[in-house]
C-alpha cells in the first residue's frame, strides 16, 4: 500500500494548529515567511509569527520577510523530515529569497512539529 501525501492546504492546517498548540515554539523566530509552492499541488502560503500570535495561512496576507520556493512534493518531505533542507537548498530544490538568517529560524520551529 503506497503512502499518500496530504494535501499542502492540510499541512499548513496541520502546521496551524501546532503554532497554536504551543506557542513557545516561535520565541525569538518572528517573522512573515512565504512558501511559493509549484506542482499540482502548489499554491501561495504564509506562516506568520508575531510577538503576539502565529498562525499560518493560504494566500499572501502580508510582506513576506523571506520567501522559499519549491515544489509541493518537497515541501512536504522537507516538513516530513525526509528531506534535508540544507540538502534541498544546495541541489537548487529550494530557492529563498530575502532574510537567510529567518530562514534558517523557521528549520528549528518546523522540526518541533511531529506529522
Amino acid at each position: 500500500m503506497d503512502f499518500v501525501k496530504p494535501k499542502t492546504a492540510d499541512v499548513f492546517a496541520m502546521i496551524d494548529a501546532a503554532l497554536h498548540y504551543d506557542p513557545n515554539v516561535t520565541n525569538g523566530k518572528e517573522g512573515i515567511y512565504q512558501f511559493n509552492l509549484t506542482g499540482d499541488d502548489g499554491g501561495t502560503f504564509q506562516i506568520m509569527i508575531e510577538p503576539e500570535a502565529a498562525l499560518a495561512i493560504k494566500g499572501e496576507e502580508k510582506k513576506a520577510h523571506v520567501e522559499l520556493t519549491l515544489n509541493s512534493d518537497d515541501f512536504k518531505d522537507l516538513v516530513a523530515g525526509a528531506l534535508n533542507p540544507t540538502a534541498a537548498f544546495m541541489s537548487g530544490k529550494l530557492k529563498i529569497k530575502g532574510n537567510m538568517g529567518l530562514a534558517l529560524k523557521l528549520q528549528t520551529v518546523l522540526n518541533s512539529f511531529s506529522f
